[in-house]
Order: structure tokens, then C-alpha cells, then sequence
């Protein structure tokens, strides 16, 4: 057990003003003593303990430090729960304890951070906005921790975006690092080439830069103004060329979400085209994907494919998914108009797809699945 008894009683000796003479004196010790035990070169004998705890008007588990270790499991516990509930698409479990957590833990900036999260999923960013900006720099100004305060700038950078204030979001996004100096580029250059850490680097940035390559790829062919038909399908067979040129032995992991993506874009355009049996194909490869990502929730995957081959991706440190599963997704997204097609109603290769994946389809995967 790691004793913080040296470190609280120098602690507890500097907020009541007092000199290690004084504590000393108290205690009838020599004032090396007191010194030893604050360098936390030894602990003070078990006789000394209550009067010391007596003195401090405090309780020998605030003394010794087991208040704060206890607290610390607590919080490292509700946070375990909280990532589960986020790998499992339970955001409204998720969010009612992020809420829970930060009024047992109002400071702690972990916790802080995950009832940020919690607010922000709310419908209207213009209610929350001046609670998460008010924590938001409460956090960039009294935490040291990088990863909480990059966490709060992307977090404070999104609200406002999502409320308009474009100029502060970019001011915002100009401080985060460039993406040659993110961690996983940078993990990239610390080894020598050849080197097997080097080379499972560059495969770990392989997997997380094709997920955003590919989306971002895709939201181009979807949202780009001017586009013809014909040139958004083009744009999204290319990701799927360059989906494929990367994992040809489909060993997609996380890439599978997103390939799904770019195939239902083209079923819509391909209908949109009236060629209507690229457009079957290209909904049963989009069914396929979220089916192989549904089953590869829980694992980890080790890569196949010559790139990456040997390169373990664990997939619970990415999946932030819905409640439903995806193949339960791609039947709710069919039902939107932008989907919807009136050729389909009597098509009979249609009606047959989905029938072929409705038993897969989910609707609360989270059922059952509530604990960690």
C-alpha cells in the first residue's frame, strides 16, 4: 500500500502555519524526526499515530492517506463504467452517471470531463453553452493533464461550431496540434525504421487515419455543393478503391463503420441514376459491413492484410456506437427519404436483401449488457 503519511503531514503542518519545531514539540521528538518522516524517509511509530491525527483534528485514514486512495478507486471505477456504457451505445446510462459522478466529485477533472460530454448530448448546445464553456476553462486553467485540456479545447472548439461562433472554434482548433505532431504521427519517428514498434506505429496511424480518409472522403461526394450524380459516385467508388487497396483481405476493424457509410452513398446514387442493380449491390455490401462490425465489437483483431499484417487493433478502445446495432442502423436509414425509393416496392431482389438481414438487426444491443 503506497502510505502518504510524510506528504499529509507536511500538508496538514503548512496550512496551520506551524514549524517542524513546533510539530515536534507537540509530539516530543526531535525535529529530525518530523523531517525524516516528511522526506517520507520513514513513517512515524504506530504510538504517535492518534495523537498525531488528534492534533490535526482529522482521522487516522485521512493521515495515512487511505481517504484519498479509496476516493481514487471510486473515481477510477465510475470511469470504467462510463467507457463501458459508451463501447456498448448506452449513452443514456452513460450520461446519467457522468451527472451522478459530477456531483459526488465536482472537481475532479476526469469526471468534469465526462459530465462535459454528458451536456453537450443534449438537443440545444445554446442551453449548455455557458455551463461547458465556464468548465471548459476552468479546466485549461487549473489542469495539468494535456489529454484533459486537448479534451476541453475539442469539446469547447464543437459547442461552437454547433452554436455558430465559427471565428472561436477555429481560434480554438489553430491551438490543437498539427497532424504531423498528433500522438500517432509522432509515435511514428521515435523508432528506427525496420524497428517492430516503429513499424506497429505506423500501422495503428494506418487504421485510425483511413477511418477519417474515408469519412471525410465521403462527406465530400454527399455535401459538396455542384456535384453531379455522376461525380459523387465517382468520388465514393474511389474511397471504396482506396478502403479496399489498404485492407484487401477485408480485415476493415473500425473502417468497416465508415465503408458502410460510403455504400449506402452510393446505393442512393446509383437509384438516384436508375441503375438500380449497382445500387443492390452496393446496399448489400453496406449490410455486410455493419454485420462483420457488429461481430467485431468486442475483439480485438489482428490484421491479415500484407500492410498491416500482424498488427493487433483492439476495437473496444474506438466504438463509441448507437444504441442499436448496425445492421438495425441501415434499416432505420432506409426509411428516410432520402433513401426511399418507390422502384423498390416490388422489387423482389429488394424485398430479399432485407429479409436475408433483418434477423441480424438490433435494436437495444445494450440489453442486458448494462454492467462492465
Amino acid at each position: 500500500m503506497n502510505l502518504n503519511i510524510g506528504k499529509n503531514i507536511k500538508e496538514m503542518r503548512n496550512k496551520r502555519g506551524l514549524s517542524q519545531e513546533k510539530l515536534a514539540e507537540y509530539l516530543k521528538v526531535s525535529p529530525q524526526s518530523i523531517s525524516k518522516w516528511e522526506r517520507c524517509d520513514g513513517y512515524p511509530d504506530i504510538l504517535f499515530l492518534i495523537p498525531l491525527a488528534d492534533f490535526f483534528g482529522v482521522s487516522l485514514d485521512t493521515l495515512m492517506g487511505r481517504d484519498a486512495q479509496n476516493r481514487e478507486m471510486q473515481i477510477k471505477d465510475v470511469i470504467a463504467r462510463l467507457e463501458h456504457y459508451r463501447h456498448i451505445g448506452d449513452h443514456t446510462a452513460k450520461n446519467a452517471l457522468a451527472r451522478e459522478a459530477y456531483r459526488e466529485y465536482p472537481y475532479d477533472f476526469r469526471i468534469i470531463s465526462w459530465y462535459i460530454v454528458a451536456l453537450m448530448d443534449t438537443a440545444d448546445p445554446n442551453g449548455v453553452k455557458q455551463e461547458v464553456e465556464e468548465l471548459c476553462q476552468y479546466i485549461l486553467q487549473e489542469c495539468t493533464e494535456d489529454y484533459l485540456r486537448y479534451d476541453a479545447m475539442t469539446s469547447l472548439a464543437s459547442l461552437y461550431g454547433d452554436c455558430g461562433d465559427y471565428d472561436k472554434a477555429e481560434a480554438l482548433v489553430s491551438r490543437l496540434p498539427e497532424l504531423n505532431d498528433c500522438r500517432h504521427a509522432m509515435r511514428c519517428q521515435i523508432y528506427p525504421s525496420g524497428d517492430e514498434r516503429d513499424f506497429h506505429a505506423m500501422a495503428d496511424f494506418v487504421d485510425r487515419g483511413s477511418e477519417l480518409l474515408l469519412w471525410f472522403l465521403c462527406q465530400i461526394a454527399v455535401y459538396r455543393n455542384g456535384l453531379t450524380v455522376r461525380e459523387r459516385i465517382d468520388v465514393l467508388k474511389g474511397a471504396c478503391d482506396v478502403g479496399n487497396a489498404i485492407f484487401p483481405d477485408g480485415d476493415f476493424c473500425v473502417c468497416h463503420s465508415v465503408m458502410a457509410d460510403i455504400y449506402i452513398s452510393l446505393y442512393r446514387y446509383y437509384s438516384e441514376e436508375g441503375n438500380y442493380e449497382a445500387a443492390l449491390n452496393a446496399l448489400e455490401q453496406c449490410f455486410a459491413h455493419e454485420k462483420a462490425l457488429d461481430d467485431l465489437v468486442n475483439d480485438e483483431v489482428v490484421h491479415t492484410s500484407p500492410a498491416l499484417r500482424g498488427h493487433a487493433f483492439d476495437m473496444r478502445t474506438t466504438w463509441d456506437g448507437s444504441q442499436c446495432n448496425g445492421v438495425y442502423w441501415v434499416f432505420e436509414r432506409l426509411s428516410e427519404p432520402r433513401f426511399t425509393f418507390a422502384h423498390y416496392a416490388e422489387d423482389a431482389a429488394y424485398q430479399a436483401l432485407l429479409e436475408a438481414y433483418r434477423p441480424y438487426a438490433v435494436e437495444d444491443k445494450t440489453d442486458g449488457k448494462n454492467e462492465p
